[in-house]
Formats: C-alpha cells, structure tokens, sequence
C-alpha cells in the first residue's frame, strides 16, 4: 500500500457529528443536608443542576418546606436565605434512631431520604507530629505537622467514618477533597494508633501557639460510596483508564442528587506549640 492510498483510508473514517444539548432539559433537584448529635442549627442546600456547559451560579431551590422526623419528635427548618434552610439551634439527634428528611418544593413535588444514626467510638486523643510531609497541592516534600488519631474501632464489618480539620476555630477541611473519610476493612475490631489523619504545612500556622479540633462523623456505608463516587468524578479523574461519567448514587428519592446523611459526632483536641525561631 503506498502512503498516499492509507492517508485516503484513514481520512476517510471520519464522520462529524452535530450533537445539541437542550439547556435546563434534564434539570434536577441537588440537596446537601446532615443530621447529627451535635446540638446546632442543622442546614439543608437545596439548588438545581445546570447545563453543562454553563459554568454560572448556581440556581438555588428557594420556597420549600422541609422536616426531618424520627417517628416522634418531629424538626421543621427555616429558610434563611434563598435555598439555606436551618433548624433551630436547639435541635439534634440520637444515637440507634432512623431519621427521615422530607422536602416539599412550592410545586407540591415531595422528596425524601432516612438514614440511621450509628453510635461512634470514644476517641482516646489527637496527637500534632512534627514531621516533613508532601504538599496535597504542589506534591512537594515540605515541613509541617501530622495530626495523628488514636482510638478504638468496634468489632464488626461495615463502620464506616468521616473528619474534619479546624485550626484556631476555622474549618479547614472546607471541601469533599480536603476531607478525610474511611471504612474499616482492614481495621475492624483493632485499637487504631498512629493514623495520619490531615498534614498541616508549617506556613499555613499564623502563630506561636495553635488549636487543633479533630470533628469525626459515624457515617453510613452508601454515604461512604457516594463519596468515593464524587472523588472519582472529580479529583482522582483524568487517566486514560477512567469510567464514563456518571452521577454518585443518591439516597434521595423522586430523582434527585445528592445526599442526606445521618451520623454521631465526637470531637476532640490538640495544641501545636511552635519553636520560636531566634536570630
């Protein structure tokens, strides 16, 4: 075959396709709500999914009516901004109960999800290792301090958990990708020691003396899943190897996305005493 003959082939096994992409066609209900032990003001996000290839604001569900009930006691939250809605300051959860969210939109459409609370773990401490670390931005080897965690996991398959980093009262863990979440596969029934739970870069400490708050959440296995689902939409996507995109299963009925979770909370607290630097 000479050159010029394959060239025709190749070329000639293009096809163009005109593909057209209807805006706010398939748009759905996104709900972001946690119900906990804490006893707080509980939030729920409502907002609607938008065109793909419209990277605006996105559009907040303004005017619904939202529960969340235990069979009993029965929590009502306040709209306190459009798609913020809020339960009062009073409210929280138990221990062993199922609790289900229901949402009626100004349509009279109606959603629902329940998910059970699980009991944590008492945690033993939170202990700041000075040590060298990798950047989670730059990859690059930097000093810094691991916040190590230490405490019991309860025998039996299928705990599954969640934390959150606050330093000096501002939270750090401010996104899906700089949380930490995990099952317990390998750990069940084990006294964890030693784990690594979030690396803080030297440079990131404003002062001398700082206060750490280690917030763990008891979640469910499908809220586990649903976070691994976004994580491999979104920050460990991009290899030659990677799934067709897809939605993480909800736990919301009626089609919407999202999740409701239902969890026990603990805290508990560190403090990182820096070495003053002298001339």
């Amino acid at each position: 075959m000479s050159i010029i003959s394959g060239v025709l082939i190749l070329s000639g096994c293009e096809e163009y396709m005109d593909v057209q992409f209807d805006n706010d066609s398939g748009s759905k209900l996104v709900v972001e709500g946690a119900f906990t032990t804490d006893t707080t003001s509980h939030t729920v996000i409502l907002s609607r999914s938008g065109d793909f290839f419209e990277k605006g604001d996105r559009k907040m569900e303004a005017g619904a009516e939202i529960t969340i009930s235990d069979g009993n006691a029965v929590f009502s939250y306040t709209e306190v901004e459009p798609g913020v809605y809020q339960t009062d300051p009073t409210a929280y959860g138990m221990v062993g109960k199922n609790y289900t969210m229901t949402i009626t939109l100004d349509n009279g459409t109606v959603y629902s999800a329940s998910e059970k609370i699980v009991e944590l773990p008492g945690i033993d401490s939170v202990v700041a290792i000075s040590k060298a670390g990798f950047d989670q931005n730059t990859g690059e080897l930097t000093q810094g301090y691991y916040i190590n965690y230490y405490g019991p996991e309860p025998e039996g398959p299928g705990h599954c958990y969640l934390w959150n980093l606050y330093i000096d009262g501002k939270l750090r863990s401010d996104s899906i990708h700089k949380q930490v979440f995990s099952d317990d596969e390998f750990v069940d029934g084990s006294y964890i020691k030693d784990f690594e739970i979030f690396f803080i870069k030297e440079s990131d400490l404003l002062s001398d003396t700082v206060e750490i708050e280690i917030e763990m959440f008891s979640i469910s296995k499908a809220y586990y899943d649903y976070m691994l689902g976004l994580m491999l939409e979104t920050v460990w996507k991009g290899s030659p190897w990677d799934g067709p995109p897809a939605n993480a299963v909800s736990n919301i009925s009626n089609g919407a996305l999202g999740y409701f979770r239902a969890s026990d909370r603990k805290t508990a607290r560190t403090t990182i005493i820096r070495k003053l630097q002298t001339d």
